[in-house]
């Protein structure tokens, strides 16, 4: 566990400073600054793009991170891979064009009354599916070098840092908001381009093709695997983010932007899971092809355990601090209060996972995967049509709660009937136990008039209750070892300075 650990680590603290930036920008600036529309605007744009994006990609990321090992050779330039993935993924951009051009009238007339900015600005999808397909095609592929934390700053953190800037553009009047949507369409490419010089760089972006290397046995495997993985990515992409095309569906674009926003707080949960998985889908995809399957469960059972505490310890302070987020926000953005709080706790079933979903998609039932998520986007859709008419967005984060606590039982009982992996325990208990009775003692607390002050006082109060329960209880080793080498590194810095 330890490249996983020091990755996740790394790309952990990028997604943070991210969210930081992300909290400025979606939570505090946004909402004062543009409509509850122009918000629903940007969020839409990119959700279609990625769903559309995914579909680009022919499915190259799940045949990167299944089979790039066979591949694997520096001084051959890897056998030709990255040629191939590119040339791919063009035919797949071409095409999402395609399927743009045919859609185009339909998307307009749909929304050109309740939603007349989608419909005035829908072909910046154009660029957003592109930008999206070959982010989506380097970062695998970079991840498979065994850097996962580079697509994460890129992505998290420089990205938001060009959206802020947009942002302080617009308000200060430099931009229009005509301008600061081709603004944020250029600086959407920019972790794509960022990742190319990169790989440049490193000197592993080469474009000379060796098709002789493909066996007939590899050819098969790459299209059965790129088949079924796109069905599985495509799948899992458009569970994402078909909320807020639904929303939008619906309901209208002021809506969309009221989801987004409450959607955003709930996404926090996920921070810490995205970069334990995807530098574990590395290691979880080497150790099926050596047929280690003890490395598998041994990372499967630490995954569950670790994103759970890291799940209920930010659901924690996001919950307890509810009443001070509707205090900084709009009043236009009231009712995505609930929202915040079920989309939280899909979330924390979603973690509570672990990287079961990436075993099964690398391993060889792959195919059932694609059947399992074909199950789960059926869910989602279903869920979404059933509850949003009735419960409007409130409606849609039901959905997705309801969803993934499904979806969840079926990759739980598909590891333990193929592969008797059973990664719960008593542990798993004790955190959720430790969680509720933490939230029990902030609600303690009186509520303080500024809202600041507030919110520090509580979330230390969560952070230290939590954290140290779990500590001393020795609930992880993995927790428990990098709070050590923190508290470590700060005692020499204190020595340092001393001297």
């Amino acid at each position: 566990m330890g490249i996983i650990i020091r990755q996740t680590i790394k790309g952990s603290i990028y997604s943070y400073l991210g969210a930081i930036l992300g909290f400025i920008n979606v939570a505090l600036l946004m909402p004062t600054i543009f409509s509850t529309e122009q918000i629903g605007l940007t969020s839409l744009l990119i959700s279609v793009s990625i769903i559309l994006g995914q579909l680009g990609s022919m499915g190259f990321i799940n045949i990167t991170t299944r089979l790039f090992p066979y591949f694997r050779n520096k001084e051959n330039s890897h056998n030709g891979f990255l040629s191939i993935a590119i040339l791919t993924s063009l035919a797949g951009f071409i095409l999402c064009l395609v399927i743009y051009y045919l859609s185009k009238p339909y998307l307009i007339s749909n929304n050109i009354e309740k939603s007349p900015l989608f419909a005035q600005y829908v072909y910046l999808l154009v660029p957003l599916i592109f930008f999206t397909i070959y982010y989506l095609l380097l970062d695998a592929y970079n991840r498979m070098l065994y850097n996962a934390s580079f697509g994460v700053f890129l992505k998290d953190f420089l990205l938001r840092i060009l959206n802020l800037i947009g942002i302080v553009l617009f308000w200060m009047g430099y931009l229009d908001f005509k301008g600061f949507i081709y603004y944020y369409t250029l600086a959407y490419g920019v972790p794509t381009i960022g990742l190319g010089v990169y790989l440049l760089w490193k000197k592993e972006f080469s474009l000379k093709l060796q098709l002789n290397f493909i066996t007939p046995k590899l050819k098969s495997d790459m299209i059965s695997v790129g088949l079924f993985g796109l069905i599985s990515g495509f799948s899992g992409i458009v569970v994402i983010n078909i909320d807020r095309y639904m929303v939008n569906h619906y309901l209208d674009l002021s809506a969309t932007g009221v989801y987004a926003t409450a959607f955003y707080f709930g996404t926090l949960i996920l921070l810490p899971g995205r970069s334990l998985r995807r530098i574990g889908s590395s290691v979880i995809t080497q150790a099926l092809k050596d047929n280690d399957l003890e490395t598998v469960k041994q990372v499967y059972s630490k995954s569950t355990i670790n994103m759970l505490i890291a799940a209920i310890g930010l659901f924690l302070l996001i919950w307890a601090n509810e009443h001070n987020i509707f205090k900084m926000l709009p009043e236009a953005f009231s009712d995505g209060r609930l929202v915040i709080f079920f989309i939280g706790v899909a979330h924390i079933l979603n973690m509570t996972a672990g990287v079961s979903g990436e075993i099964i998609q690398f391993s060889k039932h792959y195919r059932k995967h694609a059947i399992i998520m074909g199950v789960f986007i059926t869910l989602i859709i279903i869920t979404n049509m059933l509850l949003i008419p009735i419960m409007g967005i409130v409606g849609a984060a039901i959905a997705s709660a309801i969803s993934y606590l499904l979806y969840d039982i079926m990759r739980f009982g598909f590891l333990l009937k193929h592969y008797k992996f059973q990664p719960y325990s008593y542990k798993h208990l004790i955190i959720l136990i430790t969680g509720i009775a933490t939230y029990a003692i902030s609600l303690i607390l009186p509520e303080l008039n500024n809202w600041i002050l507030d919110t520090i006082i509580r979330s230390s109060l969560v952070s230290i209750i939590f954290g140290t329960s779990l500590y001393f209880m020795k609930i992880s080793s993995d927790m428990n070892n990098t709070i050590l080498v923190i508290i470590k590194k700060l005692k020499n810095i204190v020595i340092s300075n001393n001297k």
